[in-house]
């Protein structure tokens, strides 16, 4: 729910919302992005991919419309090695460095965020979607493209990665492993 009234709902990007997502991208972050079709081949890759997120008026959803979105890549080793040795393409990245949909991967990368003002939301429901099971404790990696970009990565734990703290520079956040709850109580 949202202070001013409505809530903020997420779910994974429907292939027919992809020109929508990316007109945003446009809007937002400017021209130098990656290309439409590689969304869509990534998305097809791994249904993990693209998160939309919507504002709807109630917890109906009636009235949903977008207003957001993230795309991120799950990385393999080859990809989290690209990443770390700066060898990785974020505008054009490698198919062969990512993980095809329900694999657990080495790394996730924050491809694109688009989500202004609703940003710590979004993303905690995105996460929460995602699922600790198969995504918990693995590191995330980001490189600002803006400086709110650059502001929210720092904001949220996020240290740069061997180089300087500025746009266009990569980010880094290691998380606690996952250790699955026990169902057992020892209550004396």
């Amino acid at each position: 729910s949202l202070p001013a009234g409505g809530i903020i709902c997420v779910a994974r990007a429907k292939t027919e919302e992809m020109p929508e997502l990316y007109a945003l991208t446009q809007r937002e972050v400017g021209e130098r992005i990656t290309p439409l079709e590689t969304l869509q081949k990534m998305h097809a890759y791994n249904n993990d991919t693209m998160w939309a997120v919507y504002r709807a008026s109630d917890k109906t959803r009636a009235d949903k419309t977008v207003v957001g979105y993230v795309a991120l890549i799950f990385l393999n080793k080859a990809g989290l090695e690209a990443l770390e040795e700066s060898r990785f393409d974020g505008i054009d990245p490698d198919m062969r460095m990512a993980v095809p949909s329900d694999t657990r991967p080495e790394a996730i990368y924050i491809w694109v965020v688009v989500m202004r003002k609703i940003s710590r939301i979004g993303g905690w429901l995105i996460a929460n979607a995602l699922g600790a099971e198969r995504y918990g404790g693995i590191p995330l990696f980001a490189t600002a493209g803006t400086t709110g970009g650059l502001n929210a990565l720092k904001g949220r734990g996020f240290s740069p990665h061997e180089t300087a703290a500025g746009i266009g520079n990569l980010f880094r956040m290691d998380r606690p492993p996952y250790v699955p709850a026990t169902g057992s109580s020892n209550a004396a």
